[in-house]
């Protein structure tokens, strides 16, 4: 009986460790998929205006639970060269533990 109780205990263990490593990754894919998606709409598009915006998305998005914030900035790598850098995050709560992703690109200045 008492090594059943350990063998039971340990499968358990083991369970519960596996749904929590379950749901943190999939809020980390979602996050993933979302901002690389929006970052490639940003590179097809004109070129985003210098700012700092954020904010949450609604409940009934697939996205909700989730906070977004992005910053587009003018940078200058070479003396003749302009870009503007898009640095977009994405946070969320996994189970009482912050969690974040975030991804840049450059893109034409215009």
């Amino acid at each position: 009986m008492a090594v059943l109780a350990i063998a039971l205990t340990t499968l358990y263990q083991s369970f519960a460790s596996t749904v929590r490593i379950n749901t943190a990754t999939r809020g980390l894919w979602k996050a993933i998929v979302y901002v690389n998606n929006e970052l490639a709409r940003i590179e097809r598009g004109p070129s985003p205006s210098v700012a700092i915006q954020q904010g949450e998305f609604r409940p009934g998005d697939p996205m909700a639970g989730y906070t977004w914030r992005r910053e587009v900035v003018d940078e200058q790598p070479f003396p003749t060269v302009k870009v503007r850098k898009v640095l977009l995050e994405v946070t969320w709560d996994a189970a009482g533990v912050p969690q974040s992703y975030r991804s840049q690109i450059y893109v034409q200045a215009h």
